[in-house]
């Protein structure tokens, strides 16, 4: 290949003057990655690098569209990043980049030349560090490279820092891309939503809670869970310490038979993948190196409401999983165990990792020693949104390739990955530390182990799988003594969980604040437009981020927990309370009893929220007539998702109870006309579990008391009119003080996005306003 074939994108690009539209700080993980780019160590490790095959006809001129719209689409796709005198790391966001990808022709080679070349250009990019200085970065950071191998048959590698995305970001850019190039092919406009909520807004979201008491009981949790944390390691075989990145990636696949059988076993006895494959490594790592504790590391996607799923950036978190083994132990005991620990590590997930690190003596410089050396992954599919992995776009199809390692971040990293053809094992393992024997020791015990999980289920972990001599690397390093945390007051577990259960979304302000009972942290457009004066707190008032089973309770038992933990957050009043559908029910009920214990409730916000016994007092043909009309409405909005490509089809299905009571997505993974990925669980998505199967059932007893005090309701615009709609859902007579109804724009889940959050913050800051006048 001479010069001539390969032409040079960025570097050749007048770089324009752009303007700072926005600045806002880094988050605490964006903090970390800074000091790790300095490390002499980390060369590319932090680069995040996928390509995809485009099978089909594609321009030069739809890629250069394309990847233009993204940037312009997503804040931190233009952003760069800026260390100020004090240390505060600054992302900078401009107005515009110039940006061009790079472009190599293969096509003149002979075929086996062909693919060579393509493996060694692939390599070469991930492994090819982005440029920084000790104060600033280069804008954008990321780099994308086509290489043209056919007339029809092309290779895009994408290559990004994790400044700048995560892997979740990854599969919103890969679908966004090629539904933009599609459209610029054909000369249409790609109907893609509005990018609700930039990055920047989630920095701000963060450093707001992180600077608020919202989290001290995550605090206190990872402080007593990493006391005394031991130093876990597969021996190396070079004693280190490692200077640099270089890493070398095996596999082993699992049978299409044992694949399936292990995940059967995993829905049996009611796992996850994730938390049944996590105790299947760390069952192997506990028999490799004889160790009694081990210590793994994951992430977790950290995208627990709609609004963040469209974020484009580093939202993930990292977590430190501790999970004792003992011989005795059945497999289900063991992984019933590291169920309990993940759980955990979720419900106190909001705490950033490196501020968890920086807690515990790791500021994350050469001379420290991390919290964890080894990191487990566990996804169906390679890096994505868990969008499907193969798409056709107008002309072409984007087919999944198996990317290059940008190198090692962690001593060993495990991934377990989904393909259709079964699950792959893999291990990277850091060069300097490894050899490749070393790696595939690990990865045939990993494999012994879900093969002997499959074959005998009820057997003790001793005898799940047999080692070879080679296959027992007992450890050799010893953590450092770690000074212990000294035991704080004595405290009541059940008081501290519910606070942990309170975000502060503005934990500031002098004026009058806003307490939300909310079931996910979807309201930080509204407490940004009601203003930085109010204090807007946001109760999780669902208990468990999993399905759990709850005993019978009474609805005003719930109103009576809402009021404790609205205690929590603010000891007295005046309280100003805000609920999103049934939770506004609770809300109400909530201000009916701060009421009679002599506290003043100067507004209740309902958004969305039918009066309790208004529909359960219906006629029985009433309720159906009712029930058929938001049937076809709900049929009519999945269906249009479903025709732009924004909803799986399986997932269109599981929004019904019938279809899930049945277990039709699982038939049709058994039968093969479904791929497993693209299974999920409806009654997840939000927390649906706790609203439909535990609250609404506590109406039908439930008789409300006439609330006197003043109501504003939200009514989203997307719902039906008429008879059985009424517009003031039915409250009419039972609000005895002030009472409005305002029009919201955008359907009942998207309420809270910018057009609806500037209705609703605008309207009760005017209330507020002229109640503290």
């Amino acid at each position: 290949m001479t010069m001539a074939d390969r032409v040079i994108g960025n570097d050749a690009v007048t770089q324009r003057d752009a303007q700072v539209v926005a600045r806002f700080p880094a988050t605490a993980n964006q903090m970390q990655y800074w000091r790790e780019v300095h490390l002499e160590r980390a060369g590319a490790a932090l680069n995040a690098s996928f390509r995809r095959r485009l099978e089909g006809r594609i321009s030069d001129y739809a890629i250069q569209t394309a990847l233009e719209q993204l940037i312009d689409r997503h804040e931190i796709l233009r952003t760069r990043f800026r260390m100020q005198d004090d240390g505060q790391l600054l992302q900078e966001v401009l107005s515009e980049v110039a940006f061009k990808p790079d472009h190599v022709d293969l096509r003149h080679l002979p075929s086996p030349s062909r693919e060579a070349e393509l493996e060694r250009l692939g390599a070469a990019e991930a492994r090819k560090p982005f440029t920084f200085s000790d104060k600033d970065s280069p804008a954008p950071l990321f780099r994308v490279l086509l290489v043209r191998l056919a007339p029809d048959l092309a290779c895009i590698h994408f290559t990004f820092h994790h400044l700048v995305v995560d892997g979740w970001s990854v599969g919103l850019i890969e679908e966004e891309f090629g539904k933009l190039a599609a459209a610029a092919d054909s000369g249409d406009s790609a109907e893609l939503p509005p990018v609700d909520m930039q990055f920047g807004d989630y920095a701000l979201w963060q450093g707001d809670v992180l600077a608020s008491p919202a989290l001290d009981g995550q605090r206190d949790y990872w402080k007593r869970k990493l006391e005394g944390l031991p130093r876990f390691e597969v021996s190396p075989d070079r004693p280190g310490p490692r200077t640099d990145a270089d890493s070398q990636i095996r596999s082993v696949l699992l049978s299409r038979e044992v694949s399936g059988a292990f995940e059967a076993l995993a829905h049996a006895h009611k796992h996850t993948l994730t938390s049944f494959a996590t105790a299947a490594a760390a069952v192997a790592l506990h028999l490799m190196t004889g160790e009694d504790e081990v210590v793994l590391g994951t992430q977790i996607a950290g995208r627990e409401n709609a609004d963040a799923e469209s974020i484009v950036g580093p939202v993930f978190n990292s977590a430190v999983l501790r999970l004792p083994v003992a011989d005795g132990d059945t497999y289900f005991e063991f992984a019933d165990r590291a169920r309990a620990v993940l759980f955990e590590a979720m419900q106190n997930q909001l705490l950033p990792f490196a501020e968890v690190a920086r807690m515990m003596g790791d500021q994350g410089t050469a001379d420290h020693t991390p919290l964890y050396d080894i990191n487990l992954v566990v996804q169906r599919t390679s890096i994505s949104s868990g969008k499907i992995e193969d798409q056709e776009f107008g002309d072409f199809r984007m087919v999944s390739a198996p990317s290059h390692s940008a190198g090692a971040l962690w001593d060993l990293s495990l991934f377990m990955v989904g393909r259709e053809e079964g699950w792959r094992l893999s291990c990277e393992g850091a060069s300097a530390l490894y050899n490749a024997e070393t790696i595939d020791a690990l990865l045939s015990v990993w494999r012994k182990v879900i093969e002997g999980v499959v074959a005998s289920p009820q057997a003790r972990l001793a005898n799940l799988a047999v080692l070879e001599p080679h296959e027992r690397r007992p450890s050799k390093r010893q953590r450092p003594e770690v000074v212990p945390v000294a035991p704080g007051p004595r405290r009541n577990p059940r008081v501290e969980a519910l606070k942990e259960r309170i975000v502060a979304l503005q934990p500031k302000g002098d004026r009058l604040p806003v307490i939300a009972i909310n079931n996910a942290s979807v309201l930080y457009p509204v407490a940004r437009e009601i203003g930085t004066d109010h204090p807007f707190f946001d109760i999780q008032f669902c208990p468990s981020p999993v399905q759990i089973k709850l005993p019978q309770r009474h609805f005003s038992d719930y109103a009576r927990d809402a009021v404790e933990m609205i205690r929590l957050a603010q000891p007295r009043g005046p309280y100003v309370l805000f609920g999103l559908c049934i939770q506004g029910a609770i809300a109400i009920e909530a201000a009916r009893i701060l009421q009679s214990e002599g506290e003043e409730v100067p507004l209740v916000v309902l958004n969305d929220t039918y009066r309790p016994g208004y529909r359960e007092h219906m006629s029985w043909l009433d309720r159906q007539i009712r029930a058929w009309q938001i049937r076809k409405r709900d049929f009519d909005s999945l269906h249009k998702r479903w025709k732009a490509g924004d909803l799986p089809l399986v997932h269109w299905l599981d929004n019904y109870r019938i279809v899930r009571k049945l277990g039709v997505t699982k038939m049709l993974v058994r039968l093969g006309l479904v791929a497993p990925g693209e299974v999920h669980d409806a009654m997840h998505e939000e927390n649906r579990w706790f609203v439909e199967d535990v609250l609404l059932p506590t109406l039908r007893n439930f008789e409300l008391e006439p609330y006197n005090g003043r109501v504003v309701l939200f009514r989203s615009t997307e719902w039906e009119a008429g008879r059985l709609f009424p517009r003031d859902f039915g409250w009419e007579g039972y609000i005895q003080g002030d009472f409005e109804v305002i029009d919201c724009p955008g359907a009942h889940d998207k309420m809270f996005r910018p057009a609806g959050a500037q209705v609703i913050g605008t309207h009760i800051r005017r209330i507020l306003d002229g109640a503290q006048e």
